[in-house]
């Protein structure tokens, strides 16, 4: 049975969690989802980031580096699966999860917004609470996008995820294509090892991309900001550790 969760649920599920006897029924589960045809979503990590002192509320050289005079160069966007491996720091600790929203901004502007999916779906799937029962992941409706009948995306959001050695957040993001017609679904799971094809798990701002190999090379985070190419269209995700009994 699949369950759903509202976002102000979030953070007594995350106490609850960290506390609960379920990672290996959970990891399985999580394996589990990769079994199914499902196209797997890329991330772009802006590798600047990890230096950032809140991801929470992020700089104007990140959410709009063109018109910040970001100099070329002085961030670039790399594929999250071809990073090394992930921050083991991060283990045992709650992680604090926001998405802010559509990214670039010169994707959103004037004629660009034309080119834009109908729209767009995230879930984030939280681990089963009680997998003795079922361990079927809990669906997290975290953000949505409609560009019909009115502009309509969520505003940025902010919640908890928690984290253990075999049990990593989940990401599966809908697209409904600017024509129409069937959505695109795609899904990935992050990593701390160096598992083939799968993001990379630091502290830091992502690019969840919205079209099917988005993030399979980098990209100068100038140029991104000024082109805005429909290719490269993705959620701005940061990802940061929550301070302990915080």
């Amino acid at each position: 049975m699949s369950l759903q969760i509202r976002r102000r649920d979030l953070v007594a599920f995350g106490s609850l969690a960290l506390a609960s006897p379920w990672v290996a029924a959970v990891a399985h589960a999580q394996e589990a989802l990769f079994g199914a045809a499902v196209p797997r979503a890329t991330l772009g990590y802006i590798e600047e980031t990890a230096f950032l002192g809140s991801l929470r509320k992020l700089p104007r050289a990140v959410r709009n580096p063109a018109a910040a005079r970001l100099a070329e160069g002085a961030g670039t966007v790399v594929p999250a699966h071809h990073l090394p491996l992930g921050d083991t720091d991060l283990v045992g600790r709650p992680l604090r999860l926001t998405v802010h929203g559509l990214y670039p901004g010169a994707a959103l502007r004037g004629d660009a917004r034309r080119a834009l999916p109908l729209a767009v779906d995230l879930d984030v799937l939280f681990p089963a609470p009680e997998p003795a029962i079922s361990d079927a992941p809990i669906r997290f409706h975290a953000w949505s996008f409609r560009r019909r009948p009115g502009w309509n995306p969520s505003p940025p959001v902010s919640f908890v995820f928690p984290l253990d050695w075999y049990v990593y957040p989940v990401l599966e993001v809908r697209v409904v294509p600017r024509g129409g017609g069937a959505a695109v679904v795609m899904r990935t799971r992050f990593t701390l090892d160096d598992e083939n094809g799968l993001p990379r798990l630091r502290r830091g701002v992502y690019l969840l991309g919205l079209a099917p190999e988005a993030w399979r090379t980098g990209m100068d985070l100038a140029e991104l900001a000024r082109t805005g190419p429909a290719s490269r269209l993705s959620l701005l995700v940061s990802i940061d550790a929550e301070p302990l009994g915080g």
